[in-house]
């Protein structure tokens, strides 16, 4: 995956597009990288114990400050933010009307060298598409200079088709994420629509979901 790219993940709920960017941060963060992880409903904690769960245990690095997590609060989840424990791990970005905030952090954070992953889907709702498209193509611009693998997640049904389609042309790199249950596991397909800077040897890539995370099977002819 060619650095200083900003890559879309779309996917269904449930698809595992959540865990495919947190599975590569890990192996960012193991090699000596650096990390934020922009979350908006979702409180660290959670998010913690979710990739416990794959064997991807981060507290370590949360400890020394490799991997930060910083809570994106639009002002109409903020009251509801405010009303439940604080989290002193958290940086908070408060959002009034605008996203300048965000994009303010998310250019300090890259330019300091970190890798970066930002849930957009609330954001999506709470701003016009205008603003949406115009800090994403800021995101691009900062990805282009300063280098990093960046990661933009949308849940896919839960936007108009429009819109989704705006945010998809906004980007350079594009995964698009379906799953179906298959017996007892979950089979999830990776269809690789655009990558700025390389041509896909592979369009098409089939991850199940294990204990240790998202996993791919390959037969090659010798």
């Amino acid at each position: 995956m060619p650095a200083g790219n900003l890559y879309l993940i779309s996917g269904q709920i449930g698809s595992g597009s959540n865990l495919m960017a947190q599975q590569m941060l890990y192996h960012i963060i193991v090699k000596k990288g650096k990390v934020t992880y922009y979350t908006v409903e979702n409180p660290s904690t959670d998010i913690i114990e979710d990739m416990k769960l794959f064997g991807m245990k981060i507290q370590e690095y949360v400890d020394d400050g490799t991997w930060i997590f910083a809570r994106v609060l639009p002002s109409n989840i903020k009251k509801v933010a405010d009303a439940l424990p604080d989290i002193p791990m958290e940086k908070r970005i408060e959002l009034v009307d605008s996203l300048s905030k965000l994009k303010s952090h998310f250019h300090d954070t890259v330019k300091e060298g970190r890798n970066t992953v930002l849930h957009m889907s609330h954001l999506i709702r709470s701003f016009p598409l205008e603003e949406i498209q115009n800090m994403l193509f800021f995101m691009e611009g900062v990805a282009r200079k300063y280098g990093g693998i960046h990661f933009i997640l949308m849940t896919e049904g839960s936007h108009d088709n429009s819109i989704a389609l705006a945010v998809k042309d906004a980007v350079d790199s594009i995964f698009e994420i379906t799953s179906e249950i298959r017996g007892t596991e979950t089979q999830n397909t990776v269809t690789v629509q655009k990558i700025r800077n390389l041509v896909p040897k592979t369009r098409t890539i089939r991850l199940t979901v294990k204990n240790t995370g998202l996993v791919t099977d390959t037969i090659r002819r010798m």
